[in-house]
């Protein structure tokens, strides 16, 4: 019996659900005692000579068969809407973990074992919540039930039952540690494994550049042993469990016949109460059966869990927050894990007054307590040129766009666009490194699959002086390959800028867009941003400001602050 604790909160949060899958397992179990109880009748009307009885105690088991199907089918639609709606509060919290900005950064993440997690983590929690948890609460009402019962027809019988469903259920328990550590020794390997899988298809080119293939090919063809082995070792443990669990109810059914038979052979026994010691003995393990049925189940959620509980997937009173609960958020100073301590900052008269952009506040934030990242950061940034912000690597300007973005919550401040709280709807982001799929130009500007018109996709990449290389290429069915590692810097950069242009959006952030160019594609995408510019926000972060166009606003943080910057001329002068 596996209870993993994490997995039992996330399905109490969903607690109509659960009623909905466990209620009909319960009326299942209903139908097979009432299917026994009328077989039991049928043999002792038989054993007594009374045909037209048994046969009227058949159809009544028939007729409990018919429904039992129907109960059984409803009953399974019902658990895997319990698994999907659980599965889904599980990557959402799971999502919202690993994109804190924190986790982010931290170098120890690998993209495949991430993958994995909020993956076939998740999946092994919906196998978990479907299958295993509603057989564990039936368990738990059922077996009670009919021991009831039995206690009514024969309480020796009853007690012997009782003992071998203690002992089906807690002999395994000797194992369940050495299961935990298993099944998370199995776990780390197959994420282990896929994020070697991941790194190397992500890293072949230049794998193979440096000849180092073969070595790559070792070290995965030896995490793939690994997990071979640990999953022998775990299906051995599971194979002692049943076997034990076989064992109990083997000799539990053994003790109550012998309770029958010794029933039988008094004076003045009935034969129904003999048929229903025997009979009601078996259904009382049903419900263990039928746990033991759902062991995969209950191991695959038993193995996910470590990986979803280290990226944060199972903390309570989490709720995806809306878009005006964001908004109402930035607009109140709080106190939070991202306030300091002291004195508020005091506001730019300039970042206040009325008019047309986006304004950034007095906005405070740290990740320590006492430590503050963003210590009163005033930011105006208007429509018709670049706002450019500079600054040493880690002074501050990531979390900054994560602000913007609401990522993060600040301590203290607000930011608005055109005197309105600033939406998630209104930002759009290009990040240093954008993401290319495998597929066409088409599905690479509109991954979504939202329909834009041709004419729009043009126009986005004309925009984005990109179209010519587009046309270059065959047009928008062209292909893409994975990574866009066929395309150039700068094409990618600017496919990039195109489907940022497509959502519409006010505002456009770009981190760090020219850190893996020339310098003349540095120039030309510089060149494509400052025409965006015309109508819309445009923030840049960057450490290369001599690249910047001249007419530039250019802006410095540093500890915590941001202060206007030497144009780009004065700088190159």
């Amino acid at each position: 019996m596996m209870i993993v604790k994490e997995l039992t909160r996330a399905a109490a949060r969903r607690p109509r659900e659960v009623v909905a899958a466990v209620a009909p397992a319960l009326l299942v179990n209903a139908l097979y005692v009432g299917q026994a109880v009328a077989l039991a009748h049928a043999l002792a009307a038989a054993a007594r000579g009374r045909l037209q009885e048994a046969l009227f105690s058949l159809g009544a088991v028939a007729l409990m068969t018919l429904v039992r199907v129907g109960v059984a089918l409803v009953q399974a639609s019902a658990a895997s809407q319990l698994g999907a709606r659980v599965r889904l509060d599980v990557r959402a919290a799971g999502l919202r973990g690993v994109l804190r900005p924190e986790a982010l950064r931290d170098p120890a993440r690998r993209p495949g074992a991430l993958r994995a997690t909020l993956s076939d983590g998740v999946d092994g929690v919906d196998a978990y919540v479907s299958a295993y948890y509603p057989a564990l609460l039936t368990l738990a009402i059922a077996t009670p039930a009919v021991l009831l019962g039995l206690a009514w027809v024969s309480w020796p019988a009853a007690l012997v039952v009782a003992v071998g469903v203690a002992l089906a259920l807690l002999a395994p328990k000797a194992w369940s540690r050495l299961m935990a550590r298993r099944s998370q020794e199995q776990w780390e390997s197959y994420e282990g494994l896929a994020a070697e899988l991941s790194e190397a298809l992500r890293g072949m080119q230049t794998l193979r550049a440096l000849g180092r293939v073969p070595w790559s090919r070792r070290r995965i063809h030896a995490r793939s042993e690994r997990l071979r082995q640990q999953t022998e070792r775990a299906m051995r443990a599971s194979l002692a469990e049943t076997a034990l669990t076989d064992l109990a109810i083997q000799g539990a059914l053994a003790a109550a016949a012998a309770c029958a038979v010794v029933e039988a052979l008094a004076p003045g026994s009935v034969a129904s109460q003999t048929y229903l010691i025997l009979m009601l003995s078996g259904e009382a393990f049903r419900p263990v059966r039928e746990l033991s049925k759902q062991w995969h189940a209950g191991y695959l959620g038993l193995g996910a869990v470590a990986g979803l509980r280290d990226i944060g997937a199972f903390e309570a009173g989490e709720t995806r927050q809306t878009q005006g609960a964001t908004a109402a958020a930035r607009e109140t100073p709080v106190t939070s894990a991202g306030a300091v301590a002291g004195v508020a900052p005091a506001a730019d008269p300039a970042t206040e007054a009325p008019g047309e952009g986006l304004r950034v506040s007095a906005v405070r934030f740290a990740y320590e307590e006492g430590r503050p990242v963003l210590d009163g950061v005033n930011l105006r940034a208007e429509r018709g040129g670049l706002t450019a912000i500079v600054g040493a690597s880690g002074a501050g300007k990531s979390t900054l766009f994560d602000v913007v973005l609401g990522f993060v919550e600040p301590g203290h401040g607000s930011v608005r666009l055109d005197g309105a709280p600033l939406r998630a709807r209104d930002v759009a982001l290009v990040s240093q490194h954008p993401v290319l799929f495998e597929g066409t130009v088409r599905d690479n500007l509109d991954p979504a699959g939202t329909g834009h018109a041709d004419a729009a996709l043009e126009e986005a990449c004309r925009a984005a002086g990109v179209w010519e290389d587009v046309l270059a290429r065959g047009g928008l069915e062209a292909s893409v390959a994975e990574s866009g590692r066929d395309l150039s810097g700068g094409q990618l950069q600017r496919l990039a800028v195109a489907r940022a242009l497509l959502t519409g959006r006010p505002v456009l952030l770009l981190d760090e867009p020219t850190s893996a160019l020339d310098e003349a594609t540095a120039a030309s995408v510089l060149s494509t941003l400052r025409r965006v510019a015309e109508h819309r926000v445009v923030l840049v972060s960057t450490h290369r400001p001599g690249e910047l166009p001249l007419d530039t606003r250019v802006l410095a943080l540093s500890e915590g602050r941001l202060a206007p910057a030497p144009a780009p001329s004065e700088e190159n002068a």
